[in-house]
């Protein structure tokens, strides 16, 4: 393996974020970056089995809506601490703690 490529086979460092019945906040660097891949600020929304994706392209099942830093996700209810793993042109929003 070439040294000096060994950081892009690396997953996506995951940035925790307070979650309080459901509602966490993205930090703001995230917005920036998925807003840089959609200028209208338009993401699409998908539960999945244990995670939500956030994303600037069309999902299957996904809702539309506009990005924003704060997201209620109600099956993350019982959850005191998510992480976020950016993935470039979205995100994957999972519980790590719960009460």
């Amino acid at each position: 393996m070439n040294p000096t490529k060994k950081n892009e086979s690396r997953a996506p460092e995951p940035i925790y974020a307070v979650c309080q019945n459901g509602v966490f906040n993205i930090p703001e660097q995230l917005v920036a970056s998925l807003e840089a891949y959609s200028p209208r600020r338009i993401v699409y929304l998908r539960h999945d089995e244990d995670s939500v994706t956030i994303s600037t392209t069309v999902l299957t099942d996904g809702r539309r809506r506009q990005l924003t830093n704060h997201y209620r996700v109600p099956m993350f209810r019982g959850v005191t601490r998510v992480a976020i793993i950016d993935l470039k042109e979205s995100l994957r929003v999972m519980p790590v703690e719960w009460r």
